[in-house]
């Protein structure tokens, strides 16, 4: 009898999908019989994990694993006993992650033992290494007008055994007794490597939250090639478009449709123009096709904040994209937007006067049911360059101007501001609420839910910023051990708080 234990790799990083393989083999010349399933005789798989923090190793629930492993696959042929012939082999595969978790970097060695009394056998012993390599900035994906506290996407990329992976992750909402935390669904998963000199990796944001499109995009950017992995491509042969040049930015976040379309808008490398390209892909294709560009946009200047949205796809899927550019008497907003007729174009501009861009800031877009799309801005003051200010833009359903832009005062800044970032909650319920998060040059981070008090992150905040919305709000961080992790936006300092 041999007992083996097979891991795809020999690398991962810490909460990352490690699926072990378990393979029983009948080497002797005789049938073997095993008795009925455990608890109640013998015949269970157990796992037993040693490395760090585990020197004495931990071994995984055997009841537990057995209903998932050799032992219930065995029992399972013949009902109350199985029976195993000279040269069969029966396989099963185990969740390591679920099962034996492992939450500090080292060398860890696994092995497997069948626990029978009549012929025990244990595997040979199988080692993988658990890395905590250094991450690129995440992106936090959702869907518009969904359920609250839908699932949400975060993918990065990561430096993994001198590879440079593209990395994916779901997060939901879970109660703690009477607390609610952004925990973590599933595993970290390593989808492949992409090429050196990848840069960025992007979730799309959808307005399919009935999933009645089984297409789900990732993008990621290799220079001036903007890669698209969605069925049927694969990590080696993704949809791509190639520009004439790298771009001076992609506008945040692609945008993908009900009917597997995705959007990608795309700003120039010198800043004075405003692309809008496609891909598109379904169920049942075959084949990758090419990228496309649906139309390009000259703009004045070069914009200092920029955000994407879709319309509800009941209004037919209309990309529309928001830019702030700067003026000598305040800041313009631009709205750009796709047509009934296909065509890309700007079709409004508010002017903002008086006020002043954040740095690295991004605005927050919400379309309702009818069309109409909210744009809010943090912005200062530009009579007193610490005064926070909150403009809201609305544009009527044709995309002209709506009512004259609001402006709400928020207070005074304690310091400089690095970056900030506005949301609406995307859940149809909450119908655009916004949050609002600034990120102050010493680490700290100031909120609606931080109680006019800036908090401390235990973990410093990832940039660029991003905020999930679900019953609750959270920041993403980056923890060096676990990767992107959310934080709860409160005015509390956790204990050990590294300051950011």
């Amino acid at each position: 009898m041999r007992l083996t234990v097979i891991l795809p790799k020999t690398d991962y990083i810490v909460g990352e999908h490690r699926p072990a393989r378990l393979i029983l083999r009948n080497e002797s010349g005789m049938t073997l019989a095993f008795g009925a399933t455990p608890p109640t005789t013998p015949g269970a798989v157990r796992l037993t994990l040693i490395g760090p923090a585990l020197s004495g190793g931990a071994s995984a629930p055997w009841r537990e694993v057995s209903s998932k492993a050799l032992s219930h696959a065995l029992a399972a042929r013949t009902g109350s006993r199985g029976r195993l012939a000279p040269g069969q082999s029966i396989e099963s595969t185990i969740a390591l992650h679920d099962w034996l978790p492992v939450t500090k970097p080292g060398r860890y060695r696994l092995e497997a033992s069948l626990l029978h009394a009549a012929y025990p056998v244990v595997s040979s012993p199988v080692e993988f290494d658990v890395l905590a390599p250094p991450l690129c900035p995440a992106s936090l994906g959702c869907d518009i007008a969904g359920p609250e506290g839908s699932e949400v996407l975060t993918t990065w990329l990561q430096e993994v055994a001198g590879q440079r992976m593209l990395m994916t992750r779901v997060f939901h909402e879970t109660r703690d007794g009477q607390s609610l935390t952004a925990g973590l669904h599933g595993a970290a998963r390593a989808l492949g490597a992409v090429a050196p000199g990848t840069s960025e990796a992007l979730a799309p944001w959808s307005n399919d939250p009935a999933r009645i499109s089984s297409v789900s995009w990732l993008v990621w950017r290799n220079g001036a090639s903007l890669m698209a992995l969605a069925e049927p491509a694969t990590m080696t042969g993704p949809f791509r478009f190639d520009l004439e040049e790298p771009p001076a930015r992609l506008v945040r976040p692609p945008l993908q449709t009900a009917a597997g379309e995705l959007f990608i808008p795309v700003i120039s490398a010198r800043g004075r123009e405003l692309r809008l390209i496609a891909f598109r892909s379904a169920s049942d294709a075959t084949h990758v096709t090419p990228g496309w560009e649906i139309g390009r946009v000259r703009l004045r200047g070069a914009p200092v904040a920029s955000r994407a949205t879709l319309q509800p796809a009941s209004l037919g899927n209309g990309v529309s994209v928001v830019l702030i550019e700067p003026s000598p008497h305040g800041l313009e907003v631009h709205h750009v937007r796709t047509s009934g007729l296909g065509r890309f174009s700007r079709v409004e501009t508010t002017h903002l006067r008086g006020l002043s861009a954040l740095p690295d800031s991004e605005p927050g877009l919400w379309i309702d049911a009818s069309g109409r799309l909210r744009a809010a801005v943090l912005a200062l003051s530009s009579k007193a360059p610490r005064q926070l200010v909150l403009a809201e833009v609305t544009h009527r359903p044709d995309g002209r101007l709506g009512p004259p832009a609001r402006m709400t005062a928020l207070g005074e800044l304690p310091c400089a501001p690095r970056s900030a970032l506005v949301r609406p909650h995307p859940a149809l319920k909450h119908a655009g609420a916004l949050t609002w998060a600034i990120l102050l040059e010493d680490g700290r981070l100031l909120g609606p839910g931080t109680s006019g008090a800036p908090m401390w992150t235990r973990h410093p905040v990832s940039l660029p910023l991003e905020l999930y919305l679900g019953q609750g709000a959270y920041i993403l961080t980056r923890d060096p051990v676990r990767g992107p992790v959310f934080e709860p936006l409160r005015s509390t300092r956790p204990t050990g708080s590294s300051g950011g």
